[in-house]
């Protein structure tokens, strides 16, 4: 709790920093007017105007490096708390970071520097994942892993792949919700969440098994679930653009 505390406070911070050092360039916080007055603005003042926004909003989404937070803060709380805050928090800052990123900072993008993050996030929290055997830890992971994917669609940039990162987020919000709201029913079920300590659940509770299974492969993308259209989605605005 205090880790989350901390963390979000210091991003709130970095924000109105931000808000702060927007008023003062262009005399209003207005998204309309921002976007018609920020060409005005040499392109040293744009650039830092914009990372630092996008610093303050990559904290609130747990994009890595800055996504260390996440996988202590959220096993702690208690499954149906921990399912809302999976499900609506992370994508609060992906959200924010849409916003800006094509209404805000058209003529000033950092889409390179968002395509090695998003690499970076999905690699990092899926190894974090494998590495975990408890199972609120390994969500926690994997939760890290597909914000990696929206930042993906956002550094590929095209209307296509905006798309499909919205897509994606709605998506990754009911699979990964329902994913933890299971993992709260096996924990009543069989009293932890451990993988070392559970088992014989898939006989002892079949109801439970594919309440957690289906959103799994979902979540994996297998196809014809929703997770495998989001990712198709991505990759073929990815493959379109060529680069």
């Amino acid at each position: 709790g205090v880790v989350y505390i901390v963390v979000s406070l210091v991003s709130s911070i970095l924000f109105l920093a931000a808000i702060a050092m927007v008023y003062g360039a262009l005399g209003t916080v207005n998204m309309v007017q921002i976007s018609e007055r920020m060409a005005l603005l040499p392109q040293d003042t744009q650039t830092i105007l914009h990372l630092l926004l996008l610093l303050a909003f990559a904290i609130k989404a747990a994009v890595f490096p800055l996504s260390f937070w996440l996988p202590d803060s959220y096993p702690t709380a208690p499954a149906p708390v921990t399912a809302v805050f999976a499900g609506l928090l992370t994508k609060v800052g992906v959200y924010a970071i849409i916003r800006t990123e094509t209404q805000l900072f058209v003529a000033n993008d950092l889409n390179f520097l968002l395509m090695m993050v998003a690499l970076a996030t999905m690699i990092v929290g899926i190894l974090g994942a494998v590495a975990q055997a408890e199972l609120k830890r390994i969500l926690s992971f994997t939760l890290v892993s597909h914000i990696g994917y929206m930042i993906f669609g956002l550094a590929v940039n095209t209307p296509l792949a905006i798309g499909a990162t919205i897509y994606y987020i709605v998506h990754h919000i009911i699979v990964q919700t329902t994913l933890f709201l299971a993992v709260g029913l096996i924990e009543r079920r069989a009293g932890s969440t451990s993988i070392l300590k559970v088992k014989g659940l898939m006989r002892a509770a079949p109801l439970l098994a594919v309440l957690y299974f289906i959103p799994a492969i979902n979540l994996g993308g297998l196809p014809p679930f929703s997770g495998f259209i989001g990712k198709y989605a991505l990759f073929d605005a990815a493959a379109q653009v060529g680069t």
